[in-house]
Formats: structure tokens, sequence, C-alpha cells
């Protein structure tokens, strides 16, 4: 038994998948709280996976980014001007992994001490290979701020440092934020899992320190539960939630994923699925017979306001408190037709031959865009939650950054320095050293509790190594490599 809870943002569904699937749709006015204990009520959370997809914190923050200040610690080295992105600290690990220079201590507390600021992020130039640096002003910054308020760049990968700095950034906004929901789902599921917007679930403990992972979660997941639930794989998924409708590729089984997304102007090394939105949803406010891009609760659920999906009740539908929803007069269908015209053309746009429709609204609005855009349709049995089923039929998946240096005899992974794995100053082959690497995320994923189904596909994403020659001779060897065990769907 698996248990998915997708956190949207009016409703969180949760679906338990075992020999059969059962969900459950509650409104996040009962909080993430209320969920968990509605659903332990079905299942015992403690004893069972439990994987909890939400892209809501991320939201948040990137529609107030600048309420929210970041002091930005960068430690790029000698020579290297990288002020706009925050303030230089001393310091260096330089190309290949070694403390070139030191950290001045007084200066760390120094500027800690002058400024301030919500969050902290530090971030020190190829700390993916070496993270010293980082962890040694990590220390003294936790003597003035509290550790899940800080964000250090190298658990977020990647050699592209602006793109590293400002991902560091952006942990540092959420990180508070996603350590404290953590602890909440850990008080009723213990250990468990976060889904991610590749795709994958990983362990709560890598999304503490790179919350980032988080993004486009939700998307994600629909895609992933209309095609389990369907078996389709190439379709356009289209999600009517309250706030907005999603539109999600699904190709050859899986949702195309778009890499190093921006986040309020600077790019990131966030990995996420590649949608879109509309902000228009069953919760979208009419006004003046006008549908509008905000939300709110509406009459048919005890709210006070009229929205889309009191206007189907006009309609003839009878979708909650039908009753309430009808004491308001309304063109009904102007405004049904209002919703459906920009749905259509947004389809238009996109190539594609069926539509599979999720969302509770999806019975209502998918057959009409389907016949006036050409395409065929589906909507699946537990069209409503598919997005908390895709959650609980996903696979784990890691992402992990090696360096190799034989001459110099050490390892680095994700940042993190070990003995080399390969006697000091030997030369091995390319094969060797990839078999090496892929052992070493396989070990992380089954202490983390992946299973043998879940590991068995690890993919090399980037792969480099040289010879290291000194006075003729060949003194070792160096490699970067880049391997990923990759999303998909537990049970097909």
């Amino acid at each position: 038994m698996i248990i998915g809870i997708d956190v949207g943002g009016t409703n969180t569904d949760a679906a338990i998948v075992s020999d059969e699937i059962k969900t459950i749709k509650l409104s996040n006015d009962v909080g993430i709280g209320g969920v968990l204990r509605k659903v332990s009520k079905m299942a015992d959370l403690k004893n069972e996976k439990v994987v909890v997809s939400t892209s809501w914190p991320l939201n948040l923050i990137i529609s107030k980014f600048n309420e929210y200040h970041t002091f930005s610690l960068v430690i790029p080295g000698p020579g290297l001007n990288y002020s706009e992105y925050g303030v230089i600290l001393k310091g260096y690990i330089n190309h290949r992994g070694d403390v070139a220079e030191e950290i001045d201590e007084e200066e760390v507390e120094r500027v800690v001490k002058e400024n301030k600021f919500d969050n902290v992020a530090i971030s020190s130039k190829f700390s993916v290979r070496n993270s010293y640096i980082e962890d040694r002003i990590f220390e003294i910054v936790k003597r003035f701020v509290d550790g899940k308020k800080v964000a250090l760049s190298h658990f977020a990968g990647g050699m592209n440092f602006p793109a590293r700095i400002h991902t560091a950034v952006v942990n540092a906004k959420i990180k508070e934020t996603v350590h404290d929901l953590t602890e909440l789902i850990k008080g009723y599921a213990g250990d468990f899992y976060y889904f991610k917007g590749d795709g994958g679930i990983v362990p709560y403990q890598i999304v503490l320190e790179n919350p980032s992972e988080l993004y486009n979660s939700s998307p994600a997941a629909v895609a992933l539960g209309a095609r389990y639930l369907t078996g389709e794989k190439d379709a356009l998924v289209i999600d009517i939630g309250g706030t907005s409708t999603d539109f999600v590729e699904l190709v050859n089984g899986m949702p195309r994923i778009v890499e190093g997304i921006d986040i309020a102007g600077r790019r990131t090394l966030i990995r996420c699925v590649d949608s879109f939105s509309i902000p228009f949803g069953g919760d979208s406010l009419v006004v003046d017979g006008k549908l509008r891009p905000q939300s709110g609760k509406s009459l048919a659920f005890g709210g006070q306001n009229f929205t889309l999906t009191d206007a189907l009740n006009c309609a003839g539908y009878e979708i909650g408190d039908y009753r309430a929803s009808r004491a308001v007069k309304c063109d009904a269908e102007s405004v049904i037709e209002q919703y459906i015209s920009v749905v259509a053309s947004m389809v238009e746009n996109i190539e594609c031959s069926k539509i599979v429709g999720t969302g509770y609204l999806a019975p209502y609005f998918i057959p009409e865009i389907a016949k006036r855009v050409g395409v065929e349709h589906v909507i699946p049995e537990h069209y409503e939650a598919a997005n908390a089923v895709g959650v609980a039929v996903s696979k784990i998946s890691l992402t992990l950054y090696a360096r190799i240096d034989t001459e110099k005899g050490f390892a680095a992974y994700n940042g993190s320095v070990e003995d080399c794995p390969f006697r000091v100053g030997s030369l091995p082959d390319d094969e060797q050293i990839l078999e090496v690497v892929t052992d070493k995320i396989v070990e992380i994923a089954r202490k983390f509790g992946a299973s043998d189904e879940e590991v068995g596909n690890v993919r090399p994403i980037y792969f480099n190594s040289f010879t290291v020659v000194r006075g003729g001779m060949k003194r070792g060897i160096i490699a970067d490599v880049i391997v990923q065990i990759e999303p998909g769907i537990r049970y097909e």
C-alpha cells in the first residue's frame, strides 16, 4: 500500500493505492493536518509508504519574492567579481576541489552581525567538488541564525555558478516553510517521501536541503496520474483545478522536462516538467458576467463568492449545494463559453490528437473542449484525484554529481568528499568509473528504502574524463560524472 497526497492551491487530494484505489478530496481549509488525520483513519501512515507533493511553498514565495530578504554570501575565489550576486567573502575551493584559501571567520561573523535579513544563502564556486567552505561558513552563521533559514548551494548541484547561487537564494526563501511542513507531516507519517517537479520521488531529507525540487510538482503529479489511469503515452493532460487549469504533454509515457527555469528574472538549476497554466478554474470569480483571474470559495461549497462552479449549477448541473448557486441570477452559458473558448484556444496551439481530462470539473468541460478542437478525449476513473494517484505510483529518482581524482586520491559525491574508490595514481577506464558512480547512487537510494525495481534504471547524464600527465608520465585520471535514477511509474 502506498499513500499519495497532493496539496494544491484550493484542495488537497489523497490516494491510497493497493489492489484497488481509494481517493479523498478535502478543502485546504482543514489544512494538511486535517487531511492526514482523515487518511490515517483509512491507512496506517506510520507503517505505509507516504509520498507528498506540494508546489505551494514555492508559489507563495515567487509571488512575494522580494518581500523575503535573503542575505547571499558568495565565495567565488580570487579575481572574480560576483558582487551583484551578494556579499563576497574570502576563501577558495579550486577547480580540483582543493582548499586553496581558508575563510576568514571574523569576516563572516562581522558581515552577519552588520546586516538585517530573513534568511541566508551560502554559495562557493566549486562546492559541488568540495563543500568544505560552505560547511565551515554554515557552522559560523548558525551561531546567529536558525539553520533551517540557511541554504547551501552544493545541495542544488550543477557547475553553473550564477544559476547555483540563485537556486540557493530560492532555497533559502522557502527552506523554513518546507522544514515546518515536513515536521508536521512527520508527526503523522514518520519518514516519508516528497514528489519532485520532474516526476520522481525523494526522501524528505533531500528536499529539506534543496526544497526547489518541489517546483511544478503538482503538474508532474497529474501527468503521471493520467498516464497510469488511462495507459495513454502520448496525449495532452488538462487538469482543471480550483485556482488554475494546467496543461502538460505526455510524450512516450512521461511529461516533457525543462532544465534551468527562470525565477524572478534569473536562471536556476531547477529541473521540472514543462507545463503551462491559465489562471482560471472552478473557483474563479464571476463579476458582472465576466470570468476573472481571481479565486474565492464557491457558493456551492459554503463560500461567499459566485464562481465558475456556480455558473455550471445555474446551467443545470448539480455540484455541491446547487440551490445556493441558483439563488444568483447569471448568464451561465456566457460564463461557461468564456472558459471553454480560452482552454480550446490553448489546445489548438498544441499539436495533439488526444486530451486526457482530470480535476473535479473535467466531465463538465473536457468533452466540449475536445469537440471544439476536433480531438479525442478520455476522462479516467479517479479523474478528480489523478494528481494524488500520480504521486502514489511514482518511483524514487536521485541525481548524483561525482568527481573522481585518482592523482590526488579523493572522490566527491554531491560535494561530500570521500576516499577515492581507486588506488592513487591508477588509470581506470571510463566503464570502471561509470560502474563505481552507478554503484554509489544505488547505495544511496537503497539507504533510503528504494526497491530493486526502482534502482534498475540508472542513466548517465554527463561524463567527462581525462588523464593527468606530469613530467611526461601519466599520474592519474580526473572524471566528472552525473548519473540519475530516472523518474517513472512504479506499476505499469
